[in-house]
């Protein structure tokens, strides 16, 4: 007889690491928020006179790696530093043990996919033209393009396991309440995309609220994790 093993998700499940741990990611987290968000204040300023702004390649070396480097070491930090070996494997949550689960979870992502894409439509005349830190990351060439989808892949994946998988359990825990640690959880998203605008952030937090209800839902980062890639690709790519 197979026992399956409960997710943790619920109020009442184990934290997978101490407060500290947790305090120390929101303030790295808030603090590159920040940061980004003033950067982005000051980019945005025209350039002194004499002085050219680079492209091109430069963008994969400059902008692309970089971000994947963050994501894999915020990554890295919720299932590796200081933890043990298994962690990443308890943060993903379920897994697909069956041809059918595969299926409900890739209905599901589709579903939340589609969900995300009419919010952005509905949502756009709202805002007028694309922000600059959006603009300045949309690939150009055919190599960014091919980068932009190990991009779109590393960051989607790393994204879902630090908010949904390590943040919302222990939020959730810490707090008590699944609809806190959800919240709270959506809401250091939308932050953590601040440098995009008041706007994105907010329409970033409520992606981040349905993407962490889809990780309760389905007991499992697995749809999240198609659906966030789905998302990033296509932004980057058909923009």
């Amino acid at each position: 007889m197979r026992i399956e093993i409960p997710p943790r998700t619920g109020s009442n499940a184990p934290a997978f690491a101490p407060r500290g741990h947790t305090a120390a990611l929101v303030g790295v987290l808030l603090a590159v928020a920040v940061t980004g968000t003033l950067l982005q204040h000051f980019d945005a300023l025209p350039p002194p006179s004499g002085i050219r702004v680079s492209g091109g390649s430069a963008r994969i070396s400059g902008q692309y790696f970089p971000l994947l480097v963050v994501n894999a070491l915020l990554a890295s930090y919720v299932s590796r530093f200081f933890r043990p070996r298994g962690t990443l494997k308890s943060l993903l949550g379920r897994s697909w043990r069956r041809p059918a689960d595969a299926v409900l979870d890739l209905c599901y992502a589709g579903f939340t996919f589609a969900l995300i894409v009419a919010i952005e439509v509905l949502t756009r005349p709202l805002f007028a033209g694309r922000n600059a830190a959006v603009s300045t990351l949309l690939p150009g060439t055919v190599a960014e393009r091919l980068t932009w989808v190990v991009v779109a892949l590393g960051v989607g994946f790393c994204e879902e396991v630090v908010y949904r998988g390590y943040l919302q359990t222990q939020l959730t825990v810490f707090t008590r309440s699944a609809a806190l640690g959800l919240l709270l959880q959506a809401l250091l998203f939308g932050l953590a995309h601040l440098e995009q605008g008041p706007g994105a952030a907010l329409r970033i937090g409520l992606y981040g609220l349905l993407l962490g209800t889809l990780a309760r839902r389905r007991a499992s980062l697995l749809p999240g994790i198609v659906c966030h890639v789905g998302i990033d690709l296509a932004g980057g790519l058909l923009a």
